[in-house]
């Protein structure tokens, strides 16, 4: 085993052994679970409309359903050409005394979960800047960043991702997030009829 991916296998331990306590249990499988969150999505699109008005606001929940979309392809395409197992599948992980709460197959590296809400997060706090309304903006930036980063933190605590997957995947979620805010920012100040 290579030096940077045992140090990111024991980052992996720390975490998932030092926050890992029974009754959080529920709470990390809850901020884990991918359905759970629809009604928050909805909450942010009808934010989006609201500060936005119905043109940007429309326009601005497509990018950020864009954002989305760019999100999971690329995160699928990287996921195949690395192939990295889960850490619930992994042996040396398990032997070492990982805490599991959820198994399943498929690829770990990136996080697709920390892909998809930094992503979102990103994506919809650059959309919202438009709005021109800076207390509500950072009290929703505040907010969905720390919402993002738990649900990242939830897959090491139950033991789908790696602590390498779920930085790598917020890392690339923000770039993804911002390029398409920065498109909308763009189509803003360009097109009329969004300019007003």
């Amino acid at each position: 085993m290579e030096g940077i991916e045992l140090l990111d296998k024991e980052i992996t331990l720390w975490i998932n052994n030092s926050l890992g306590l029974p009754c959080l249990d529920g709470f990390w499988a809850f901020m884990s679970a991918k359905l759970v969150w629809i009604p928050l999505y909805v909450l942010i699109a009808a934010l989006l409309v609201w500060k936005l008005g119905w043109k940007r606001g429309l326009v601005a929940v497509a990018v950020v359903a864009l954002a989305f979309f760019f999100d999971e392809r690329v995160n699928n395409l990287i996921k195949h050409i690395v192939e990295r197992v889960r850490p619930c599948n992994d042996e040396w992980m398990l032997t070492a005394g990982l805490r599991v709460l959820e198994t399943g197959g498929g690829w770990s590296f990136p996080s697709g979960h920390a892909c998809n809400v930094f992503g979102l997060a990103m994506s919809s706090a650059v959309c919202l800047n438009a709005a021109k309304q800076r207390r509500c903006h950072w009290h929703y930036v505040t907010f969905i960043f720390i919402w993002a980063a738990l649900v990242g933190l939830s897959r090491i605590m139950v033991g789908r991702h790696f602590f390498g997957d779920v930085l790598t995947g917020a890392v690339e979620g923000c770039v993804i997030g911002l390029a398409c805010g920065l498109g909308f920012l763009l189509l803003c100040r360009k097109v009329k009829w969004l300019a007003s």
